[in-house]
């Protein structure tokens, strides 16, 4: 079932299952409204409102469809040969009115990202200068093909014609840039964090949007995410648009919430018990 049925072949979806995952969002929304007023550490009652990313990881674009149906927009993927596809099945049905955002939260080869441009309306995981000159040139290549009539454009052009980077950095005491890209939850140093949102802001086609961590395995989310805060602050004293703050999952948002996050990424809290097969 979906409402755009007449327009392509539908991604089906049981009634149950539509039922079980829109349980799962107003849940975890409720869980996102609470956190948002511990007022606590650097949260105030003008903090801007949280945004819930959707991670469909593992889960077939019918469950993405079924949460658009129901009038969720936002949606994050980490892994290309996922995304692709998946953003591809729900542009074939969506309202051209009310289009899907898809956000990329993973580790990323620079070799993916002529790929990535063209489902993409931000990469969270902007970890080393290559990968983001990979993504200019990409987007750029993407951009002129689509003026030629060749292809069609990158999704970010509909939005501003900037894809939005975000620097994931780590935080881990001992950072190694690019530590992400070789398949740890890392990220670049905070030495780098500068130098690279420069690297961003350089290119016509990119825009440092904010910044992106995950918490280190065993540490308190809460210290993790002050160290997040502080990066953040220092970032935007130098771009004062970067202003998002991607951190907290389905275990620690509340804390990241409490420390300045803008943006949650949830998949299982949303989306239940997940299969590797």
């Amino acid at each position: 079932m979906s409402l755009y049925c007449d327009r392509t072949e539908p991604l089906h979806y049981t009634p149950e299952r539509q039922a079980e995952l829109l349980a799962n969002y107003a849940r975890v929304q409720e869980q996102i409204r609470a956190a948002e007023s511990d007022h606590s550490a650097v949260r105030t009652a003008d903090s801007p409102a949280v945004q819930l990313l959707t991670v469909t990881k593992f889960f077939p674009a019918s469950d993405a469809a079924a949460l658009y149906d129901a009038g969720v927009r936002l949606y994050g993927e980490n892994r290309d040969q996922e995304a692709g596809p998946k953003a591809a099945a729900l542009a074939a049905m969506e309202d051209p009115n009310a289009p899907a955002r898809w956000e990329f939260i993973g580790q990323l080869q620079t070799n993916k990202a002529k790929s990535v441009v063209r489902y993409a309306h931000a990469v969270q995981s902007v970890d080393r200068a290559s990968l983001a000159d990979a993504l200019a040139k990409a987007y750029t290549n993407q951009l002129s093909r689509y003026e030629a009539g060749e292809a069609p454009a990158p999704a970010a052009h509909a939005t501003g014609n900037r894809l939005d980077c975000l620097i994931q950095v780590s935080l881990a005491e001992q950072a190694t840039a690019g530590h992400a890209a070789e398949g740890a939850r890392g990220g670049t140093s905070s030495d780098e964090l500068l130098a690279l949102a420069e690297r961003i802001e350089s290119s016509p086609v990119l825009r440092c949007a904010g910044i992106m961590a995950v918490a280190p395995l065993g540490e308190d989310p809460n210290a993790a995410f002050e160290r997040l805060w502080a990066l953040a602050q220092v970032l935007r004293a130098e771009h004062p648009g970067a202003l998002e703050i991607s951190a907290g999952m389905s275990g620690d948002m509340e804390a990241a919430i409490r420390w300045g996050s803008t943006s949650v990424r949830v998949g299982s809290a949303m989306m239940g018990a997940r299969s590797y097969t």
